[in-house]
């Protein structure tokens, strides 16, 4: 079959390709990193990240008169909700401290519903950046209720394994693109150099494209699985962690989801945006005939959104602003200065048609002839 002989030939052209061993080493370095980066930071330290709030609280008050903030005293309404905050923001650091986290979620989901009576009060829009969005605290309603309801009284140790894939999962969508856009610039290009190759086997450009498509996949497929295999070492030392530890994400509202679901979404995701810039890079390949130029592409409408967010609400349809998948789950579009309610689900319709969209350009307009013709 022509299909199975362009395979063929094109495996063996990529077992020489230096490029998919880089990109494997770089899963591997990013993965490490992260764990480092973890025990570096101290990323996951409640008690260092509630410290970290009473400062921001503290901010807050201080653009405020120091008044009486006892019920009956001569304070603002906003002001007798911060001081109340600030009081249970003090009261979370100290059942952290003594290790009680059974409080420390009672404390938390009364910090909640503070927060949520403060965003209806006099004033509040001139200190709301200062503070967690409505989203968010919406986000951490659900979980520390969830965590009160299900008798919980432990915290979650980033170290362990499935943890650490969820925090890893949750910062990944900023650079997948750009990770795939750098493996699959010259998907087409760099047969080229290898005309002997290529010319023993004369078979159509859309036999050729296909066979190109399943080896990147199986590429791109090969590098999700060594995060999981990279990972795996904290299993074997700290445990497997709790699967279905609940997450916040957004679709349409604040909304839980287990950690394992979250994980998978990721996973899901991280393929159809895949085979979204695989099948972009072929036709800038065609189009442009420059690696280089295909990379300035990607760069420029990926980061266009970021650089200008009002673009998004502009064109909040664009495939290109459900890249970063990560932003979306966590319903960042929905805090900007003209919010949108652009959803995980709505993204993927989209890309689903800008795949078919594409598919249909490559199998019209550039499937005719030989290889040699490309």
């Amino acid at each position: 079959m022509p299909v199975l002989r362009a395979l063929k030939v094109g495996l063996v052209i990529e077992r020489a390709n230096r490029k998919n061993l880089v990109a494997l080493v770089a899963v591997a370095i990013i993965v490490f990193g992260f764990m480092f980066y973890l025990k570096a930071q101290a990323v996951g330290n409640q008690i260092v990240e509630k410290k970290g709030d009473y400062y921001s609280i503290q901010a807050v008050l201080s653009k405020f008169q120091v008044k009486d903030a006892s019920e009956s005293g001569d304070g603002s309404d906003l002001y007798k909700n911060l001081t109340k905050q600030k009081s249970k923001i003090a009261l979370q650091i100290a059942t952290l401290t003594m290790d009680r986290q059974s409080m420390y979620y009672e404390a938390s989901l009364q910090l909640a519903k503070l927060r949520q009576e403060a965003f209806e009060l006099e004033g509040y829009e001139n200190i709301a950046e200062l503070l967690p969005s409505k989203l968010q605290n919406s986000m951490d309603y659900l979980y520390f209720k969830w965590m009160i309801d299900e008798g919980k009284d432990t915290r979650s140790d980033l170290f362990q394994y499935i943890p650490f894939l969820l925090f890893l999962f949750s910062h990944v969508g900023a650079g997948w693109y750009i990770f795939i856009s750098f493996q699959t610039s010259s998907i087409l290009l760099d047969d080229f150099e290898h005309p002997s190759l290529i010319q023993g086997f004369p078979v159509r450009f859309d036999t050729y494209i296909l066979s190109k498509c399943l080896i990147s996949l199986l590429s791109i497929v090969t590098s999700i699985l060594l995060i999981f295999i990279c990972a795996s070492p904290l299993w074997i030392l700290n445990g497997l962690g709790n699967p279905l530890e609940p997450v916040g994400i957004y679709l349409g509202n604040a909304t839980l989801i287990s950690t394992l679901q979250y994980i998978a979404i990721s996973v899901g995701y991280m393929f159809v945006i895949s085979i979204f810039v695989m099948l972009l890079s072929i036709i800038l390949n065609v189009l442009l005939k420059n690696m280089y130029l295909t990379l300035f592409v990607h760069f420029i409408v990926f980061f266009l959104p970021m650089i200008f967010p009002s673009l998004i609400s502009l064109f909040p349809y664009n495939p290109f602003n459900f890249m970063n998948f990560n932003d979306i789950l966590r319903g960042v579009p929905v805090d900007l200065a003209e919010p949108v309610a652009i959803t995980m689900n709505l993204g993927l319709i989209i890309l689903c048609l800008s795949i078919i969209l594409m598919l249909f350009v490559i199998k019209t307009f550039f499937s005719t002839g030989k290889i040699n013709r490309a």
